[in-house]
């Protein structure tokens, strides 16, 4: 074992400094013996994470344009022609659906990063949307077999999101580990993959569907925790502080906010409306977005 450290990365923009204040917030309440590892994809983002960052030492940031400037690869990616999801959630804006297929190969390119370059056992890539109700490091008590982690979306299957979903996707430093990752790095660096008409359709989502084909030592953590997520609070019965996923109870872990649309000046919030979702379906999920939101308002004051 390198450390006891246990390293997180995440990737955000301006927009979404809050989302990456109120995980490291979550993250701090259970144990602080971690590292937040951000990637910062403009300069307005970075500088907010320096000027708060006496309040948040687990964060530690990164710039897009560092990473380019070192890796030609990278930043030739960064122009790779848009899949066809990409044109579609861009509405055929073709200079922003160039950037958000950038955007999809970063999850897995800066886990890479970060498990090239630091002196770590493992990595866990989490979005930044994502915020912890329940104590992580319970978690990693079901990692040490584990080479590679990943979790369902815990709905109905559909061809075009796959099965499994990047909110949360871990890898350890070892030989099956690092190879996946390095796999699913170059998936989504070089288009020309002899999979990429299968799964590369879907951002770097679909590729996590060969993790168990290709590579030894993965896992489906759905089993050790309870997870929530727009596309799946329907899929869920619910038993007070419970969730229940296929008659199975289970804590809650953490939820994905996807899409969730805060307005800070008028007090309110819209859960996810591309999800169709404008109000929770049930008592359990208003509480923990009411107190989501209420974190993301204390801490931009």
């Amino acid at each position: 074992m390198k450390n006891n450290i246990k390293n997180f990365c995440t990737v955000c923009d301006y927009n979404f400094c809050d989302r990456v204040w109120a995980l490291n917030e979550s993250l701090s309440r259970f144990n602080k013996d971690y590292r937040l590892n951000v990637l910062c994809l403009d300069d307005k983002s970075k500088q907010a994470f320096d000027t708060q960052k006496d309040k948040n030492e687990n964060i530690i940031t990164y710039s897009i344009g560092e990473l380019k400037s070192k890796d030609p690869i990278l930043e030739k990616s960064s122009r790779n022609p848009p899949s066809y999801e990409a044109l579609n959630v861009s509405g055929q804006d073709k200079e922003k659906a160039v950037w958000l297929q950038f955007l999809w190969s970063l999850s897995s390119y800066f886990s890479w990063y970060c498990l090239e370059n630091l002196d770590c056992d493992d990595i866990m890539f989490i979005d930044a949307d994502i915020y912890f109700f329940g104590d992580w490091t319970k978690l990693y008590k079901n990692l040490e077999d584990v080479s590679v982690g990943i979790v369902e979306h815990r709905c109905p299957y559909s061809p075009a999101n796959g099965k499994y979903n990047v909110g949360i996707v871990y890898f350890k430093n070892n030989f099956d580990g690092y190879r996946c990752l390095t796999w699913w790095k170059n998936c989504l660096l070089f288009q020309d993959n002899e999979f990429y008409k299968t799964h590369g359709m879907c951002g770097d989502q679909k590729y996590l569907e060969l993790f168990e084909s290709l590579f030894e030592g993965v896992s489906i953590l759905d089993q050790f925790i309870g997870h929530l997520a727009p596309w799946n609070y329907l899929h869920h019965d619910y038993a007070g502080e419970k969730i229940v996923w296929k008659g199975i109870e289970q804590d809650l872990l953490y939820c994905h906010f996807s899409n969730f649309k805060p307005n800070y000046n008028d007090n309110s919030f819209l859960i996810a409306p591309r999800h169709g979702l404008h109000q929770a379906p049930h008592p359990y999920i208003e509480k923990i977005y009411n107190e989501y939101f209420n974190t993301l308002r204390r801490l931009i004051d």
